[in-house]
């Protein structure tokens, strides 16, 4: 009689259950199926009491109707029972096959059992088979995205290094820049010392220009003195108490003379007279001129809005050490300590300081 199987591996498959006489036993010993009780027999699959003789099976079990009509749904009338006791009996010989000899297994397995170890093998190796094929799809897989991961790493790793490229150009850039910025601020710098020496030559210039513009070279000299008042309170105060003209000369390559002005007075005269002295300089032709310096000076006070202007003279002598050569920048100055009283310089009608300037005039006779 066939039957159905479940394997583990879930295949499905007829085989015909042993008799009672193929296992080596009667039909209805106590080794195959229960000797008949007919009047109070159980189903041989669930154990139920039947109430009546149940459907005995061909291999002589009994069993009701519901688990014959659960046998037939299942695909075939196989009896539980026979299932089972083959199981015992196929548990029983692959124990002996483990304790004796591997090539004595073939004749130890009825073939039954042997149909079902071929069916367990064969679907072990089909289990392996699908598993290999799996673990192979998932290497493929791995293979995959760690190729995924290479590229993306690889990519990261390109724009990191444009990226640090980029950095780098920003900071040469800003460094070259900055190197700019100083070399032009150094550049500024120099500049600005230029233009402060070229600020001062200017200035010297033009106080040449206009030193030049007021220097005589026939020994007669004009000198207009501007901001008297100013001065003349610097000279009360101490503070500056001299006023020195621009140089003038006697001839073109003559001597070299200005004038000192003291407004409030100094020796004989300090605090009662204007005193005006010659001053002899160092020029630049004195190795061609005689000494020591013998000449006729006359001094004079101008009256700047009317004719009473007021002249004294005086000449050198060859004894004073300030008509000698000059060894230094100038002499010791000398002339009028008392060239003109300051009443009369600040008398109402005197007009003498016209729009807060005087005028000096010094004369120097060369002719004898």
């Amino acid at each position: 009689m066939s039957f159905i199987v479940v394997s583990p591996w879930g295949s499905t498959k007829p085989i015909l259950a042993p008799s009672p006489a193929q296992q080596g036993q009667p039909e209805g010993s106590p080794g195959g199926a229960p000797g008949a009780s007919e009047g109070g027999s159980r189903c041989d699959w669930c154990q139920l009491q039947l109430s009546e003789q149940g459907h005995r099976m061909g291999c002589g079990h009994h069993c009701c109707k519901e688990c014959e009509q659960g046998s037939s749904r299942a695909g075939g009338r196989a009896c539980l029972q026979c299932l089972e006791d083959q199981g015992k009996q196929l548990l029983n010989d692959l124990d002996r096959v483990h304790h004796g000899k591997v090539e004595d297994a073939e004749s130890l397995l009825a073939p039954s059992h042997q149909r079902l170890l071929l069916e367990a093998v064969q679907g072990a190796q089909e289990a392996r088979g699908r598993l290999d094929q799996r673990l192979s799809e998932v290497e493929a897989q791995q293979k995959t995205l760690q190729n995924i991961v290479t590229v993306l790493s690889r990519e990261m790793g390109r724009r990191d290094g444009a990226r640090g490229s980029a950095d780098r150009g920003s900071a040469n850039v800003l460094g070259e820049a900055m190197a700019r910025i100083l070399y032009l601020e150094e550049k500024v710098a120099q500049q600005d010392s230029l233009l402060a020496i070229k600020d001062v030559m200017i200035s010297s210039l033009g106080a040449q220009v206009q030193a030049l513009e007021q220097t005589s070279y026939d020994g007669h000299f004009l000198w207009r003195v501007p901001d008297v008042g100013r001065k003349l309170q610097q000279a009360l105060s101490s503070q500056i108490p001299a006023v020195y003209s621009p140089p003038f000369y006697t001839s073109r390559y003559g001597y070299k003379l200005c004038l000192k002005v003291y407004l409030n007075g100094d020796g004989t005269g300090a605090g009662t007279h204007i005193s005006l002295f010659l001053v002899l300089m160092r020029g630049e032709y004195d190795f061609r001129l005689k000494w020591p310096f013998r000449h006729k000076v006359t001094f004079t006070l101008l009256d700047q809005a009317g004719e009473r202007h007021v002249s004294s003279s005086f000449q050198t002598a060859d004894a004073s050490s300030s008509f000698q050569r000059p060894v230094s920048k100038c002499n010791i100055a000398s002339g009028l300590p008392e060239f003109f009283p300051l009443c009369r310089l600040h008398a109402p009608e005197a007009t003498y300081i016209h729009e807060d300037t005087l005028a000096f005039e010094a004369l120097i006779n060369t002719s004898l």
